[in-house]
């Protein structure tokens, strides 16, 4: 791309970048740009008439652990009344050096760790559920009382999962406390 026409794109750029609307009132006042202005503005236009590659999304099925940032991020952009922390991750959408954009659901897989707040389970009831008596309340799910208890409990959770459907967001690889490894291996 060359001299002139980096200046005709800064002149005619209509988009919010502060720093090209920088170069453009510099350029009104001065009438020029200087070469590292030029290489940077430069930069940015062919970064921005360069389409992005696509990406075809990618079947997986891994269970996860995310950490309290992306499960209250999940519950917040979900409109849930709790946080889902075990998630099995259905499908990858895109992947960027440092995240990837996913599909999943709260766990239905025997888990060691609440599904819902991501503590050790210590009882044989939340051992058996997968899902802590304080956490049970937030699902809106009543609370094992007995062994007998427990095939009910486990078929309202799979039908509450079921009915919250699947959840699409961005996850930073950052951000996942287990599983990542199994889900990179998954991608390759």
């Amino acid at each position: 791309m060359g001299n002139s026409e980096i200046i005709t794109n800064v002149q005619n750029y209509k988009g919010n970048n502060d720093f090209i609307n920088s170069l453009q009132n510099g350029l009104k006042k001065y009438g020029s740009l200087t070469e590292r202005q030029l290489y940077a503005a430069g930069k940015f236009f062919t970064k921005l008439n360069t389409p992005a590659p696509t990406q075809q999304p990618k079947e997986v099925n891994v269970d996860i652990k995310i950490t309290n940032f992306i499960a209250k991020r999940v519950a917040e952009d979900n409109n849930l009344k709790f946080k889902p922390f075990l998630m099995t991750i259905s499908k990858v959408l895109k992947e960027t050096t440092k995240a990837y954009q996913v599909v999943g659901k709260l766990t239905v897989s025997d888990v060691s760790d609440c599904r819902v707040c991501g503590r050790d389970l210590t009882d044989w009831r939340s051992q058996a559920t997968g899902v802590g008596p304080v956490c049970s309340k937030s699902l809106g799910i009543p609370y094992v009382k007995s062994e007998l208890d427990v095939a009910v409990y486990k078929k309202l959770l799979k039908m509450k999962i079921e009915k919250i459907g699947d959840l699409t967001f961005w996850l930073a690889k950052s951000q996942i406390k287990e599983g990542r490894e199994d889900l990179e291996n998954s991608l390759k």
